[in-house]
């Protein structure tokens, strides 16, 4: 090695590696460079390798390192890993000592030697040496499968030559080494497993447990020379030779050929790739989310079976190698457990929404598996459509006992990739499933190519008449969304809506839902129903003439739009719809609009910006107004407004419980009044808030009405609030097992209030009037305001936090706080941290309960300045 070469090595490996490489034999190191053909390899390395340094070229040690690169797979006890190296004419890396050991389980049946301790024995190979990886078959496990294993490894010690080493590798795989003198290779491997196929099986004390089995085994094996040799390669070779004899069927053996492994040996690698995930259950998962085509709404998720990329495996190869090595229901067994594990470590994404799971009907699992998988997450299987695939057919015996097996644990089922395989209409009528999915080739230009848009709207009409719900899947384009939609296909699926990811996302962008919501609004009734308000210019329109005319709905992409109804008119199912971006003015003078149940009155677009002023009395009925992530409405107007939300979840103006909402301002000179009925209830608000400037009410009288189980009147479910409240009446009612008045359930919250006259009358179970309910901070000021606080509840906060943090200023107000309950608290925080500050403020409490705490902060301060307190406890 040149002098330049001596130089590079130091600079890669330091001037410490010498003396390390003395302290381990554990580790070495190696250098080839490419275009000279020069190496550099340690003892160490050379040792681990099982190679002889008199015996060494370029050639050979780049052989037997493409092997060692392979250890993973062919269990090999020295592992290979590179280097990156700025020249890229050079390979450089590491070699070193994987331990390996022989299960105490399988030592207790025979003592065999562990893969390093085999390395070592190979040393001493010397002319026609044999090396061959054994895997026994058709043992018998309802027996005595420790029997079994020991007979057969003292059969073959029995027949082997003198000096014959017998070694573990893996599950039921076996090394057998013979140190010389193998002349005929092939009829020693016969022989073997003559014996192997002829012994007695005995128990542990000699006695004959059987003498009619059929015990063998399937076997690959590689003669050696000592010059040729190196402990790494061979068993890599030995390796594909078992890779080979197991491809042709149980019980061959075969012989390593060089040719043979160069034109396949990157199938070899690919089919231990397989293996190796497959038995260490190294599957990952990625979701993919299934959307309403109503709304956008996450309706469920699809589980995607994925693998690490240096495995270089996709999901169609693992099934096709599990199916050829009888492997499908080690895939079942896998994919039913981690999917369902993320199941039940993710349960808060799932209140309202299913898990899509592929599913092999030909290779469900056993009834003691079933059983096991119910134990522990039986309760979970609600939550569940198994989409069933089918590699080869079913008979109709195993596919009742599977559909009935799902119905008792109430499973639903989606046929999936409908339009290929197997007779559809015949799995149709067999399998009876709530869901069928379109496959990607009904979907793929479905825009363009007339004669299968007519195909599959017949088929989708087919499937409704029938009681199936149809989702669409693979859809890719906006075209084929609205085509789609146009269809009446009940669910969306595909990289347009949303590509899978490795964790579960809350909610699509909200482009997307817009454009899904615009479709939808333009697929009911006939085609053209939908009025679009596209002018630059001022434009007016009656509702009359849209109810004439059949509109079902508006869509604004204009810069002013004015909407007319007339007094006494009945409401007019006319939902309105506003251009994603769009920045524009809405006119609402004597508008009475309805929406189909569960859909806003009025839908803003992501990132628009709208300005509704009203006049005269104005109403939105069964649905509130949409205003989603990083859009603004503002309300403003001398008219009045009422909104009446229906649905499960529903809201008022904002979003729903658990989803994203814009900046809101209200500016009216009259009344606003909401009312929201159930399970989930947003008055003024949503889930969380995208935009730090959050609620602004800055003018007018409001009324906010909630009754549901859990209720937000005005601020935010499930994260933070910034709320401003100025020169205006308030008036909070709600029945509500969970509920806040005004701020945040579950984060911290920011209020200002200055000029307001606040009441708030509630009955339930937990309730905070304002502030953050439960253990968020919060931050609140109140300047020149009435509130009145009437509650009735089992655990009350009345103004502040609990167990947590409080920061409440109060000056120039009036506070009267009457409540009744097992645990009530008045301002501040009963268990928490933080001040409050009281200035020239009247303050008047009467609480009955089991447990009062009346102001300040447990672990704060609390501070009263020219105050009157008038505070009644249990009195």
């Amino acid at each position: 090695m040149n002098e330049n070469r001596s130089e590079q090595l130091q600079h890669m490996l330091g001037s410490l590696w010498e003396e390390l490489m003395h302290c381990t034999d554990s580790v070495g190191a190696f250098v080839l460079w490419n275009d000279s053909r020069e190496y550099y390899i340690d003892d160490n390395a050379l040792g681990l390798l099982g190679m002889d340094r008199e015996y060494l070229s370029y050639e050979a040690l780049q052989n037997v390192l493409e092997c060692a690169l392979d250890a993973e797979v062919s269990s090999s006890p020295s592992k290979v890993m590179t280097v990156h190296i700025d020249d890229e004419d050079c390979i450089a890396g590491f070699v070193v000592r994987r331990d390996t050991a022989v299960p105490l389980a399988i030592g207790e049946m025979y003592p065999l030697l562990n893969q390093n301790q085999l390395a070592e024995h190979m040393t001493e190979a010397g002319e026609d040496a044999f090396l061959m990886l054994i895997k026994l078959e058709h043992i018998d496990e309802g027996r005595d499968e420790k029997a079994f294993v020991r007979s057969a490894l003292e059969s073959m010690e029995k027949v082997c030559p003198e000096g014959t080493v017998l070694a573990y590798h893996s599950g039921m795989k076996f090394w057998v080494f013979v140190r010389n003198g193998v002349k005929e290779p092939q009829e020693l491997a016969e022989n073997l497993q003559r014996a192997v196929k002829n012994t007695p099986v005995t128990d542990e004390f000699g006695v004959v447990i059987s003498k009619e089995h059929s015990m063998t085994f399937t076997g690959g094996y590689v003669t050696f020379r000592r010059k040729e040799h190196a402990a790494v390669k061979e068993f890599h070779y030995a390796s594909f030779a078992l890779y080979e004899a197991i491809s042709s069927g149980v019980g061959t053996i075969s012989s390593f050929s060089s040719t043979v492994y160069e034109l396949q040996k990157n199938d070899y690698r690919r089919v231990q790739n397989f293996f190796h995930v497959l038995d260490r259950n190294s599957f990952t998962y990625y979701f993919q989310p299934i959307v309403s085509a109503k709304d956008g709404s996450i309706f469920a998720y699809e589980a995607l079976m994925r693998t690490d990329k240096k495995f270089g495996l996709s999901p169609l190869q693992i099934i096709d190698m599990a199916s050829k090595y009888d492997r499908l229901y080690d895939i079942e067994h896998a994919t039913m457990y981690n999917v369902l594990d993320q199941l039940s470590k993710n349960q808060s994404f799932f209140k309202k929404r299913k898990l899509f799971i592929n599913a092999i009907p030909s290779s469900f699992l056993s009834d003691s598996d079933w059983t096991q998988l119910m134990t522990d997450y039986g309760e979970l299987m609600e939550k569940v459509v198994i989409e069933l695939t089918e590699q080869t057919d079913t008979s109709d015996e195993n596919l009742n006992f599977l559909i009935n097996r799902l119905k008792e644990q109430k499973v639903e089922m989606a046929i999936d990739d409908y339009g290929t395989g197997y007779s559809n209409t015949s799995r149709l009528i067999r399998y009876d499933p709530q869901y069928i999915k379109l496959d990607h080739s009904l979907i793929s230009g479905i825009d363009t190519n007339l004669k299968l848009r007519s195909i599959v709207s017949q088929l989708i009409d087919m499937m409704h008449s029938n009681g199936h719900l149809v989702l669409a899947e693979g859809i890719e384009t906006a075209e084929e969304l609205r085509v789609l939609s146009g269809m009446n296909a009940d669910l969306f699926q595909g990289f347009y809506i949303s590509r899978p990811k490795p964790f579960f996302i809350n909610e699509i962008s909200e482009r997307i839902r817009s454009e899904i919501v615009k479709y939808h609004l333009e697929a009911q009734g006939n085609a053209g129903k939908i009025y679009h308000a596209e002018s630059e210019e001022k434009e007016i329109i009656m509702l009359s003439d849209l109810i004439q005319e059949k509109y079902t709905g508006v869509f604004i992409s204009g810069r002013d739009v004015e909407i007319i109804g007339e007094a006494g008119m009945p409401s007019a199912i006319m939902p309105i719809t506003v251009k994603e971006g769009a920045e524009c003015r809405l006119r609402l003078r004597n508008a009475s609009i309805e929406s189909t149940l569960g859909r806003p009155g009025l839908s803003l677009g992501c990132g628009s910006k709208v300005t509704v002023r009203v006049s005269g009395k104005n109403r939105l009925v069964k649905g509130g107004i949409l205003v989603p992530e990083k859009a603004e409405l503002t309300l403003e107007g001398s008219g009045s407004l009422t909104i009446i939300p229906e649905s499960v979840s529903c809201f008022g103006i904002g979003n729903e419980f658990d989803l994203t909402y814009g900046k809101i301002t209200l500016q009216m000179d009259d009344e606003l009044t909401i009312t929201a009925c159930g399970d989930n209830c947003v008055g003024i608000g949503g889930g969380k808030c995208s935009s730090r400037d959050g609620i602004n009410i800055l003018s007018g009288n409001m009324e906010v009405s909630c009754a549901g189980a859990n209720s937000i009147s005005i601020g935010s479910a499930i994260g933070r609030s910034d709320i401003t409240l100025k020169e205006c009446f308030v008036s909070i009612g709600a029945a509500s097992a969970n509920l806040t008045g005004i701020g945040s359930i579950d984060g911290n919250t920011r209020i200002d209030v200055e000029n307001v006259k606040l009441a708030i009358t509630a009955s339930g179970n937990t309730m905070c009037a304002v502030g953050a309910k439960n253990g968020g901070v919060a931050d609140l000021n109140f300047r020149n305001c009435e509130l009145s606080s009437n509650i009735k509840g089992r655990e009350i906060t009345n103004i502040g936090t609990r167990g947590s943090e409080c920061a409440c200023r109060i000056s120039n107000s009036a506070i009267n706080l009457n409540c009744e309950g097992s645990i009530v608290s008045g301002i501040g925080d009963s268990s928490g941290a933080g001040f409050v500050e009281l200035t020239e403020t009247e303050i008047n409490i009467d609480f009955l309960a089991a447990e009062c705490f009346d102001l300040g902060c447990r672990d704060g301060s609390l501070e009263i300045t020219d105050c009157q307190k008038n505070i009644h406890i249990n009195v």
